[in-house]
């Protein structure tokens, strides 16, 4: 039951006054009493659960009235303000309401009334009270939200108003007795903790189609979206892609996209960035904020500008993630387009009719179309693009002098300030468009510009914007960024810019900057003057290394500024400036412009460069000792140096070598090496290893990958020290201590400790990895001992007889005197002259092994570069040339390596137009001589095709096409692949059998080949092809193929290898031993007809059109004892094979047996039956292609049958 008493806030206390006319005080008490107790009795008389329990009930009509008059008096009663305690009670209320208005309309006022109180202030009696009830208050404003789901428009409006008014508290006329208003930011802590600003999120959905709904919500959500809580809750209810999605809906007010892009900002601002970028990475939102953004591109309002800007500010964010579809939408390239239309001035279609107004709005959309041309430079789907658009020309356009205060439109602060900016983009652009920027003549531009920055023309840079830092009144920022853009440029190490750069003269230029800039840092030193020097120095050194004439270029002038600035105080290193960076670019000049070229390095010495180069390593800095130490071993290759080494002194008249083994004892100190208390080795066994080094494990490393011991040298100065010493030498080295000769000792066997570090690693991973199990290494270390054990008693014994044989036997000792003196004689040194004929020792063919046989050849083919157009006459480039392959007799795959042992093949580039051939030649082919029997294959095994007879080409690379209209006048490239040659040989037979069957004994019967015979297996490593030659002259060729074992089919021994090779034969003969095989006393003996089995199965794994081949069969051995009686089993067992395979394991049998056309005994040692053989052979082949006649004539006959049929249908 409530029961509460409505009072006015009480009066301020006036100042005593004179009493007047009116009526007596008390009587106005009583009077204001009286009202007061009246208004009680009749707040008391709202009991809200009978309120509840009233719209609870069935609907009629007489219930209705009452329901609606008992609302009426709640909102009556509520009107100054809700307790918080009845808010339950009253959202409860809400609740079925709401339910009602779905069906009855007239309780729509009343909802709405009761929604109105919300915007009022709470009332607590206590200040805990706003604690105790936190929990009950957050869910009853989470309940406004879901109100959104009742259909009505009223409803609706009514709850983003209250919202809204969270914002602009305004306390009631009255206040409730003994009650206190809540705090101005409890309901908008409320709204965070019960989640309303995602509920709202999620009832965009109900309102999609209704415009004031949405508009009314979005008003709601930009209140909300001030605080970082109710961002966050947004973003888990999508904001950001539902708000993007509504950008581009119908609005004629303008309203909606402003307020949905607002609420975008906020969402920006107050939650992570990559959130609300992958929630706009949709193709959707991308295109939704593309059409929004030509929309405000196009208006002309101070409100659309801002718009347009805000918009290009979250493109920008968008461009950064590569996974956003800027490229996809068009967004980029009209971002591009806008950028460059007003410098390149080419008309385009997404542009047309654009212009800029130069106001402050579109100078700062400027600024900003160029920041999102730097990072689209960064996603490398974007470098066609930027390229086809001509940005780098557009660049390029603010890369000239300032010649008056204004420009064009912009002022000269605002120009000033896009001019430094497009020089910033254009750092971050040149890499990618390299091509583009050698051929705008970039390197000059920057040049002249460069040229304009040192000059004393008059000009007063505002220095007011981010880039023009430092640029006041002068030209530092200008080339601070010229000289960005070629420092990034050249650390590409691109050999044509390189080039470009040097041809125009920019050594000498970039020593006048350099002049200039020591110059300007002797009146005031600042970080823009240091930075200009390092960059300038960084862009010398790239230029100069590795060219002894630039260097010489160099050395002339530059050398004279290198050594104020090795000079350096030292405490400037700590300044925070930059000093130290300076120094490092200075020393990484002297190491790439002088060092290599004695003209350099001699002017260096004359000016003491050296001295002042110990002078810094005496700091003892460790980052600067490398590089020093390194500057210092490749100086000493010139022989003055070690003069002036020797020459120099430090503080208290230290000598540098004193100094280099300070720095050693100093590095072996970080690294953990053992030393006693007089810097002797300690650790016997790894004298110089360190901490690191002795805590590691034994890990097996491949061989191309180093060890710890190998890696040590790289990342300490110990190996540089030693260097150094080399090149000074160990003796007579003065101003020594005791302990420094004791050091100079370790240092000088640095190299043997090294290399016993490296052998011990590599013992350690063999015991690893080849460790015997106990029982073996008992066994062994038993074998041992009993072999040391018979060695020394033989030894003994003979030693015995030795002693016996030379006091006992006189002929003994004569033997051995005679001995003794010819050996003495013949260790004297003889004088010999030569008079006879001087043979080389060199034999052909002594180290030359049998596995150089080459049938697979990985080569790489390229077709040639199209030509350069001509843009202004419209010519067109040459076409690159071909490659081809073309098949040759007399070539091998083997000669072709040997020949060409890079194995690249690369066509000719094609001509450039120019004005006297517009249209360039095309490029020279490039044909690539290959054996016939040849197979082209990529690398993914797929087949492109084939060479099978001399005279065959193939297209392997097709030239790129020349620069024209459709290209930009820009050449293509050629296709490049990377192919297999795979020979397969080309032979009327081919000899199949297993190792040691005799198959090249054969080969040398039946023809003149000459292979290699032996009395073991696999004397054949290689394929050979030998002639049978008959008396009509007719010739057969035979190839013998390496032996193939068991498995050859899963590719064991050299299976694939030698099997391909039979694919390409026209018949089959099988070789086998008639007394069985056994390849060693491992593997299993088989019989002849399981050998005839195996080689079958083999084949059929293999290849089944193999099968299908035709065959013979030789029974080779036939001379060897019981051979006739095994030829007769063989015979029985080939004449009805069904009845001997159950006997075999199930593996040896093939699917389909061998149907051999001949069966011929043959023994290549006696010559019986090769005769009979070779008949054999011819028949066969002669049957064959008389088959192959017929089918073809048959083949003929039918096609031409067909076209007189068809001849006849069309009469």
């Amino acid at each position: 039951m409530s029961s509460l008493a409505v009072v006015e806030p009480p009066a301020p206390r006036a100042a005593p006054r004179s009493p007047g006319p009116g009526p007596p005080r008390s009587g106005g008490e009583r009077c204001r009493n009286a009202s007061d107790t009246a208004q009680d009795t009749q707040l008391r008389s709202v009991d809200l659960d009978h309120v509840i329990k009233l719209l609870e009930g069935s609907d009629s009509k007489d219930l209705e009235k009452e329901q609606l008059k008992t609302l009426k008096k709640v909102v009556k009663h509520f009107e100054n303000g809700i307790p918080l305690k009845d808010l339950e009670q009253i959202i409860k209320i809400l609740n079925l309401c709401s339910e009602k208005t779905k069906e009855q309309e007239t309780f729509t006022e009343p909802l709405c009334e009761l929604i109105k109180l919300f915007e009022l202030p709470f009332q607590k009696k206590k200040s805990s009270d706003e604690v105790n009830y936190y929990t009950e208050v957050s869910k009853c404003i989470a309940q406004l939200g879901y109100l959104m789901r009742v259909p009505s428009s009223q409803v609706r409006i009514q709850i983003c108003k209250c919202v809204i008014n969270f914002y602009k508290m305004e306390l009631p006329g009255k206040v409730l007795s003994g009650y206190q208003p809540t705090s101005a930011s409890y309901k908008i802590q409320m709204a965070e903790l019960g989640g309303l600003a995602e509920t709202l999120v999620l009832s965009l959905a109900l309102v999609e189609n209704q415009l004031t709904e949405k508009l009314w919500v979005l008003k709601a959500l930009q209140h909300l979206s001030s605080s970082g809580a109710n961002c966050r809750l947004m973003m888990k209810a999508q904001a950001a892609s539902r708000l993007c999605l509504y950008l581009n809906s119908a609005d004629p007010s303008g309203q909606l996209v402003f307020r949905s892009s607002h609420i975008l900002w906020n969402l920006l601002e107050n939650t992570s960035k990559e959130e609300v970028v992958n929630q706009l990475s949709s193709l959707e939102c991308v295109h939704a904020l593309k059409e929004v953004f030509v929309d405000a591109l196009h208006g002309f309002r101070h409100c659309d500008h801002q718009l347009r800007n805000d918009l290009l500010v979250i493109a920008t964010l968008l461009a950064e993630n590569p996974a956003v579809p800027m490229i996809e939408s068009g967004f980029a390239k009209l971002l591009i387009v806008l950028a460059t239309f007003s410098e390149v001035k080419i008309p385009n279609p997404l542009v047309k009719g654009l212009k800029l107004t130069y106001s402050y709005e579109d100078f700062e959309m400027k600024k900003l179309l160029f920041n999102i041309i730097g990072v689209l430079s960064k996603n490398p789907s974007a470098a066609q693009l930027l390229s086809e658009n001509d940005v780098m020309p557009a660049l390029l356009y603010y890369v000239k002098p300032n010649q008056k205060p204004g420009f064009y439109d912009w002022s000269a602060a605002q120009y000033e300030e896009l001019q430094l900016h497009a020089i910033a983009v254009l750092a971050a652009v040149a890499p990618v468009l390299i091509d583009k920027y050698l051929s705008c003549q970039a390197n000059t531009l920057l040049l002249v510009f460069l040229e304009w920055c040192i000059g004393q023309d008059p000009f007063f840079g505002q220095g007011n914007s981010f880039h023009g830092t430092g640029g006041r009144g002068n030209k530092l920022a200008q080339m601070r960024y010229s000289l960005r853009v070629l420092r990034i440029v050249a650390s590409i190490y691109d050999d044509a810019v390189n080039l470009n750069l040097c041809d125009q003269g920019a050594i000498s230029q970039l020593l006048d900057i350099l002049k200039y800039a020591a110059n300007k840092s002797k009146e005031k030193e600042d970080v823009i003057l240091l930075e200009i020097q390092a960059d300038t120095l960084f862009i010398l050194s790239v230029l100069c290394e590795n060219d002894l004439h630039r260097k010489e270029v160099f050395s002339y002038e530059g050398i004279g500024i290198l050594i104020p600035l090795l000079k350096m105080d030292s405490k400037e290193l700590c300044s925070g400036l930059g000093h130290s960076y300076l120094l490092f670019s200075a020393l990484d000049c002297v190491w790439s412009c002088v060092t290599g070229c004695y003209i350099a390095e001699d002017h260096f010495l004359e000016k003491q460069g050296i001295f002042h180069l110990l002078d810094l390593l005496a700091l003892k800095e460790k980052n600067l000792c490398n590089i020093i130490l390194g500057i210092l071993v490749e100086f000493c290759g010139n022989p003055k140096t070690t003069l002036h080494i020797n020459t120099w002194r430090g503080e208290k008249a230290q000598t540098a070598a004193s100094l280099l083994i300070q720095l050693w004892r100093q590095e072996e100190l970080e690294l953990g090496v053992r030393r006693d208390q007089y810097g002797r080795v300690v650790d016997m066994k790894r004298p110089i290893a360190s901490s690191f080094q002795r805590q590691q494990k034994v890990i097996p490393m491949p061989a191309s990958c180093p060890s710890f011991a190998i890696m040590e040298i790289s990342e300490n100065m110990r190996a540089k020290l030693y260097s150094l010493f080399c090149k000074l030498g160990f003796e007579n080295l003065p101003g020594l201590s005791a302990e420094d000769f004791v050091t100079l000792a370790i240092i000088r066997h640095y190299i043997d400790f090294k290399v016993g570090e490296v052998w011990s690693e590599i013992c350690a991973e063999l015991k690893e990895e080849f460790r015997p199990i106990m029982l073996d290494e008992n066994a062994l270390k038993s074998i041992l001992q009993i072999r040391a054990t018979c060695k020394q008693r033989e030894m003994i014994n003979k030693s015995w007889e030795n002693f016996l044989t030379r006091t006992s036997n006189y002929e003994a000792l004569k033997k051995a005197k005679k001995l003794q003196e010819k050996t003495i004689e013949a260790s004297r040194p003889k004088l010999k002259t030569q008079t006879g004929a001087v043979h080389s020792t060199d034999i052909e063919g002594l180290h030359t092994t049998y596995g150089n046989f080459v049938d697979d050849l990985r080569v790489y083919v390229r077709g040639g570069t199209g030509g350069m157009g001509h843009p202004r006459l419209g010519g067109e480039g040459g076409r690159g040339g071909d490659v081809w392959f073309v098949a040759r007799e007399r070539i091998t795959l083997k000669g072709i390596k040997e020949k060409y042992p890079h194995k690249r093949f690369v066509a000719g580039t094609g001509a450039n137009s120019s004005v006297r051939a517009l249209k360039g030649e095309k490029g020279k082919d490039r044909e690539v001589h290959v054996p016939p029997g040849i197979s082209l294959v990529t690398d993914d095994g797929k087949q492109i095709g084939e060479l099978n007879a001399a005279g065959e080409r193939f297209l392997a690379a097709r030239g790129g096409l020349g620069g024209s209209l459709a290209t930009n006048f820009l050449p293509c490239k050629g296709q490049k692949r990377i192919i297999h040659l795979d020979l397969k040989l080309i032979a009327d037979v081919g000899l199949v059998g297993f190792p040691n069957a005799g198959k090249s004994s054969l080969l040398s019967k039946i023809s003149h080949a000459k292979p290699e015979i032996a009395s073991y297996a696999f004397t054949t490593v290689q394929p050979q092809v030998g002639k049978i030659m008959y008396a009509d002259y007719k010739q057969i060729s035979v190839a013998d193929l390496p032996g193939l074992i068991e498995g050859a089919h899963e590719n064991r021994g050299m299976g694939h290898k030698f099997l391909k090779h039979i694919e390409r034969t026209k018949q089959l003969l099988l070789v086998v031993d008639i007394s069985g095989f056994q390849l060693s006393v491992k593997t299993q003996f088989r019989t002849a007809f399981e050998t005839i089995l195996l080689l079958t199965k083999e084949l059929e794994l293999y290849k089944e059109e193999l099968i299908t081949k035709p065959a013979l069969l030789a029974v080779n051995k036939m001379d060897l004892p019981c051979a006739k009686d095994n030829l007769n089993e063989l015979m029985s067992q080939l004449q009805n094979p069904q009845d001997f395979l159950h006997l075999l394991e199930e593996e040896m049998i093939p699917a389909n047996t061998l149907e051999f056309k001949e069966i011929i005994p043959i023994s290549t040692y006696t010559g019986e039956g090769i005769e009979e053989l070779k008949e054999y052979i011819r028949k066969s082949i002669d049957e064959e292609a008389e088959r192959e006649n017929e089918e073809y004539r048959k083949k003929k006959l039918l096609l031409l049958q067909t076209s007189q049929e068809e001849k006849m249908n069309r009469r």
